[in-house]
C-alpha cells in the first residue's frame, strides 16, 4: 500500500502554523472540505483561539528567535502528538512552523504520515550570509522526509527545484482568494463608510490615500517607504500615507514620522480587518517596499478590488504586478527609486480598470482543487510512490 493510500484510510489531519490567525485567515476553506469528507482535523499553532472546522487545537510556544531551547522542546512535544494520533497526514506553514514542524515528523520516526510542507516565502538565499546558509542547510537536511514541496512564486520554484530541496515540488497559486468573505458594498454604502473614515482620520475628499499594509519589520521596510513619502509631500501636499499593522519596528516609524514633521500626513490606522473595506471605499492605491515577498495576499486583495500595486519589484510581487499594467515596480535597496514610484503615480499615471482585475487562478475556486490535489497526492505522484 503506497503512502497516499493510507493517508486515504487513517483520515486523521494535522495543520500547524506560527500564528492561529494564519490558520483562520487562509486555510479556513481547506480545514471545512477535510472535515466534510470524514477527517479528524487537528491544528497546531501559537496563540489560543476556536479554530472553525477543527476538532481539536493544540497552542504550541514558538521562539522567533534562530536557535531556541523553546523550539527545540516544541519540536519534541509535536513529535509525541504525531505519534500518538498516527496523523496520515501532516501540512506545515511558513518558514519557522515548518522547521519545527519538518524535525518533529522525523522524531517522530512515523514513517505512515505524509508530509506537505507549504513554503510562504523563502527568507534566505543560498549564496547568502552565514543565517541563510543556515536555513537553506536546514532545507536540505530534511529533504528526504517531505514528500511534497509546494512553493508560491517563481523564483522560490526555481531555486527549491536547482536545489532540489524535495523529490516531488509543485507550484500553487496561492491559497486563494474567498469573494464571499470579502464585504461586497453598494455604492451608498461605500459612500458611508468613507465619509465616516474620513471624519475619523479628518480628511477631505481632494486628498489621495495611498495605503501600506503589513507587520512594522525590517522585511516590510516601513521605514524605506517613510523617507520616499516624506521627499514627494511637499510637492504632493494631497497625498497621505496610511499605515496599517504592528510591529517591533512601529516606534522607530513613529519617530521617522515626527523627525520629518509628517504627523498630519501619515496615519497609524493600528491593526485593522478591514483592508478591503479601506480598498474598496477612500484608498487610491497599494503601496509596499517589502524587502521579500512569498505571495502576499494583500497585494491579491488589492487587485481584487480594482486598486493598483506600488510595490517593491521581489518575488511574488513580480509574480502580480506588471510595471505600467496594474501597478509599478521599483527597487527596495535604491533610495531614489521609492520616491520616483510615487511621482510617477502622483502625476496623474491612468490604469485601465479591466487590467486591474486579480487574474481567476488566485480565486479559491480555481486554487481549492489544485492545492488539494497536491495535499492528497495526485495520480502522477501516487504512480511514483507505487512503483
Amino acid at each position: 500500500m503506497s503512502r497516499v493510500e493510507q493517508a486515504g484510510s487513517g483520515k486523521k489531519l494535522l495543520m500547524t502554523a506560527s500564528r492561529a490567525s494564519h490558520i483562520t485567515q487562509f486555510h479556513l476553506p481547506y480545514l471545512q472540505w477535510f472535515q466534510e469528507h470524514g477527517w479528524q482535523v487537528d491544528v497546531a499553532a501559537q496563540g489560543r483561539r476556536d479554530i472553525p472546522y477543527s476538532d481539536h487545537y493544540y497552542e504550541l510556544p514558538f521562539s522567533k528567535k534562530d536557535i531556541s531551547f523553546q523550539n527545540i522542546k516544541t519540536a519534541f512535544w509535536l513529535a509525541k502528538l504525531i505519534r500518538r494520533e498516527r496523523y496520515s497526514l501532516v501540512i506545515s506553514h511558513a518558514t519557522l512552523a515548518g522547521f519545527i514542524t519538518k524535525l518533529a515528523v522525523v522524531l517522530s520516526g512515523c514513517r505512515s504520515a505524509r508530509y506537505i510542507a507549504v513554503c510562504h516565502g523563502y527568507l534566505f538565499k543560498e549564496d547568502g550570509g552565514l543565517k541563510n546558509r543556515l536555513y537553506f542547510f536546514c532545507e536540505r537536511l530534511f529533504r528526504g522526509r517531505v514528500d511534497c514541496l509546494l512553493t508560491m512564486n517563481r523564483a522560490d520554484e526555481e531555486l527549491a527545484k536547482a536545489n532540489r530541496l524535495c523529490r516531488h515540488i509543485a507550484a500553487i497559486p496561492g491559497m486563494g482568494i474567498c469573494p464571499e468573505v470579502l464585504p461586497r458594498l453598494s455604492a451608498e454604502e461605500k459612500e458611508r463608510e468613507k465619509s465616516r473614515l474620513y471624519g475619523e482620520w479628518d480628511l477631505s475628499d481632494r486628498q489621495t490615500l495611498l495605503l501600506c499594509v503589513g507587520e512594522f519589520s525590517v522585511r516590510k521596510n516601513q521605514l524605506r517607504l517613510i523617507e520616499a513619502f516624506a521627499n514627494v509631500a511637499g510637492r504632493y501636499p494631497q497625498a497621505r500615507l496610511l499605515l496599517a499593522g504592528e510591529g517591533v519596528l512601529l516606534p522607530d516609524c513613529r519617530r521617522l514620522v515626527q523627525e520629518k514633521g509628517l504627523e498630519k500626513k501619515v496615519l497609524f490606522l493600528g491593526q485593522r480587518r478591514d483592508v478591503a473595506v479601506l480598498l474598496q471605499c477612500c484608498c487610491n492605491a497599494l503601496v509596499t517596499a517589502s524587502r521579500s515577498e512569498g505571495l502576499p495576499f494583500t497585494v491579491m486583495e488589492a487587485l481584487y478590488c480594482g486598486k493598483p500595486v506600488l510595490a517593491s519589484e521581489v518575488k511574488g510581487h513580480t509574480d502580480l504586478i506588471q510595471d505600467g499594467v496594474n501597478g509599478f515596480l521599483f527597487s527596495p535597496d535604491d533610495p531614489l527609486e521609492p520616491e520616483k514610484t510615487l511621482y510617477r503615480f502622483l502625476d496623474g499615471f491612468h490604469f485601465e480598470q479591466e487590467a486591474l482585475r486579480l487574474p481567476r487562478l488566485y480565486l479559491i475556486d480555481h486554487a481549492l482543487p489544485q492545492v488539494l490535489s497536491c495535499y492528497l497526492g495526485h495520480e502522477a505522484y501516487v504512480k511514483e510512490e507505487s512503483d
